[in-house]
């Protein structure tokens, strides 16, 4: 082997491995992007407990699935009803569409807050 290129070998070894280098980088970083997407999701989720609303029935919606309760001070609040929240008048259970002739009627509604609105988990009609 020529005496210069065996001068020049240590300088592509050095400059291969330099290559290869943010490669290697990318793929940790693209490895760790789920857990730490994964993680913030969480953060944001436990981010706010469940309250409680106590008020009166403003307004029903069931095509757009929203209640809006009159709360302390006269307040409305929206709240976003999914097919996971619970409707009730004492022991029977009711539909969203059912609270439209409840309109003035007391309510205690358990909801969270969530980036789309305040969810409502349960919804109780007390009068």
């Amino acid at each position: 082997m020529n005496p210069r290129m065996k001068s020049m070998l240590p300088a592509v070894a050095i400059c291969a491995m330099l290559g290869g280098l943010p490669a290697v980088a990318a793929q940790h970083s693209a490895a760790r992007v789920p857990a730490v997407k994964a993680k913030a999701a969480q953060m944001v989720r436990s981010a706010w407990p469940a309250e409680t609303l106590t008020g009166k029935v403003l307004m029903v919606e069931p095509a757009r699935k929203m209640l809006v309760v009159e709360g302390p001070g006269g307040v409305p609040f929206d709240l976003v009803v999914t097919p996971a929240t619970r409707i009730r008048s004492g022991e029977k259970s009711l539909a969203l569409k059912d609270l439209s002739s409840d309109t003035q009627s007391p309510v205690s509604v358990r909801f969270v807050p969530e980036r789309r609105g305040d969810v409502a988990r349960t919804i109780q009609v007390t009068g």
